[in-house]
C-alpha cells in the first residue's frame, strides 16, 4: 500500500470466508489508496478508537455534564457490546443488532436516541480522521426520540399551587418563575445587583449548576441565553418580598450567614440552592398539598379538615381521607397535580405568552432561545391547548 512517512512499507492483510470477500476487501483498499484517502491501521477497534474520541471531550473542551454523559454511555453501553469489533468492521448490521440489544434492556426511547447520537458522533470522528470512509449509523436504522409534550400548568393548577405555596420559603422563586420563564439555575444563580427596579427588569447572565453533587455558579446554558427581561408587576412584587425575607434572616443570623455571592435566592444559611433539594422537598410537599386544595374545591371542604390517613411525600391514587363528615375519600388520579418539574413554570409561562398572542419571536427572545425554531418546536402546537383547558 505504498510507504508512510518514514519511508517503510505500508503492509495491510485482509481475510474473509471465501476468496471473493478477500479480494473485495483488496479492491477497496486499493481504491482509497488511489483516491488519496489515508490508509489507516484496520487493527484499531471501536473500543481503541472511542477511548481516544472521549479524550478530547474532556474538560474545558465540553461541559462538564456533557463529558459524563458521553463517557457513561461509551463505557457501559457501546463498549460493552462494540468495543471488540475492529473499526473498519463495523457496520450496520452490527449496529442494528447492538439497538435491539438496548430495546431489550427495555432503555426508554430518548436514551437509545441519545446513545445512538453519541455513537454517530464518535464515528463522524473516524471519517473526519480517515479511519473508516463512511459513517454506518447513517445506514443504520433511525432511531426517535419520541418527546413527550411539555407540562404546562391550566389557570386552575396555578392556582392551586400558588396558594399551597403561601407562606413557603420559596414562595416567591416559583411566582418569578412563572412570570418570567427563566431556566430554573438562571433564577437559582439571580443576584441582587441584576435587578433594575426603576426600570422594572432584570439582566440574565449566570446560573447555578449542579454536576457530580457539587453547585456552582457558571455560565449560561448558550450565549442567547444573556438577556435583559422586562419584570411584570407580580414579579416586582415577589421580588420585593423576597428582599425582605432575606433583610431579616440575615439579620437573624449575623456572622452566620454566608451569602457570599449576593444571590436574591438562598437556603436559610444564605448557599446556593440545590435544585435536587427543591424537587425532592418543597415542589413535592406544595404538590401534595394543591392537590389537597383541589380536592377540597371540588368537595366544598375546609382544606384544613381533611385528614390523610397514611401521609407521605406525595399524593397517590386511592390514598385515602378522612373528611369532616365522618366518611372517607379516596384520592383519584385527576386530583393529583402530577409531573410538575422546575422547567413547568418556564414552558407554563411560555404557554400563556403565546395564548395571550404575543408574537413567537418576542417569545423565543425572552426565553433565551437560539432561534425561533426552538420555540415553535416546543411550544408552537401547545400554547393554546393548555392554557384553555
Amino acid at each position: 500500500m505504498g510507504v508512510d512517512q518514514n519511508g517503510k512499507r505500508i503492509r495491510r492483510s485482509v481475510s474473509g470466508n471465501t476468496r471473493r470477500e478477500v479480494q473485495e476487501a483488496i479492491t477497496r483498499l486499493q481504491n482509497d489508496a488511489l483516491r488519496g484517502i489515508a490508509i489507516a491501521d484496520d487493527r484499531i477497534t471501536v473500543k481503541q478508537h472511542f477511548e481516544d474520541w472521549l479524550r478530547t471531550k474532556r474538560p474545558p473542551n465540553t461541559r462538564s455534564s456533557t463529558y459524563d454523559k458521553y463517557a457513561a454511555h461509551v463505557n457501559h453501553d457501546i463498549i460493552p457490546a462494540l468495543g471488540r469489533h475492529r473499526l473498519r468492521e463495523l457496520s450496520y448490521r452490527h449496529i442494528n443488532a447492538f439497538y435491539e440489544m438496548l430495546d431489550e434492556r427495555h432503555l426508554s426511547p430518548r436514551t437509545v436516541f441519545d446513545i445512538r447520537s453519541i455513537l454517530s458522533m464518535g464515528l463522524e470522528d473516524a471519517v473526519r480522521k480517515e479511519l473508516i470512509t463512511r459513517n454506518p449509523v447513517k445506514v443504520a436504522a433511525k432511531r426517535s426520540k419520541c418527546e413527550t409534550e411539555a407540562r404546562c400548568l391550566t389557570p386552575d393548577e396555578i392556582r392551586w399551587f400558588l396558594q399551597a405555596a403561601k407562606g413557603e420559603r420559596l414562595e416567591d422563586a416559583f411566582i418569578l418563575a412563572l412570570n418570567t420563564g427563566m431556566r430554573p439555575g438562571e433564577w437559582m444563580g439571580l443576584p441582587w445587583d441584576a435587578i433594575d427596579w426603576h426600570g422594572s427588569k432584570l439582566t440574565i447572565r449566570q446560573a447555578v449548576h449542579e454536576e457530580r453533587g457539587k453547585v456552582f455558579l457558571g455560565p449560561l446554558k448558550t450565549e442567547n441565553g444573556r438577556r435583559t427581561i422586562s419584570l411584570p408587576r407580580e414579579a416586582l412584587d415577589a421580588l420585593t418580598r423576597q428582599r425582605t425575607r432575606q433583610d431579616e434572616e440575615k439579620l437573624a443570623l449575623g456572622d452566620a450567614w454566608n451569602n457570599k455571592n449576593n444571590l436574591v435566592f438562598t437556603d436559610s444559611k444564605g448557599n446556593m440552592l440545590r435544585r435536587t433539594n427543591i424537587v425532592r422537598r418543597d415542589l413535592k410537599r406544595i404538590c401534595r398539598r394543591a392537590g389537597i386544595l383541589r380536592i377540597a374545591e371540588r368537595l366544598s371542604i375546609n382544606p384544613e379538615e381533611l385528614e390523610l390517613v397514611n401521609p407521605g411525600t406525595e399524593l397517590t391514587v386511592n390514598q385515602v381521607l378522612n373528611l369532616p363528615s365522618g366518611g372517607t375519600y379516596k384520592v383519584q388520579q385527576t386530583d393529583i397535580l402530577d409531573n410538575v418539574i422546575l422547567y413547568t413554570f418556564r414552558h407554563t409561562h411560555a404557554s400563556l405568552l403565546i395564548y395571550q398572542g404575543v408574537d413567537i419571536k418576542t417569545v423565543s427572545k425572552r426565553l433565551g432561545h437560539k432561534s425561533i425554531n426552538i420555540t415553535l418546536h416546543v411550544f408552537g402546537k401547545i400554547g393554546i391547548i393548555n392554557m384553555a383547558m
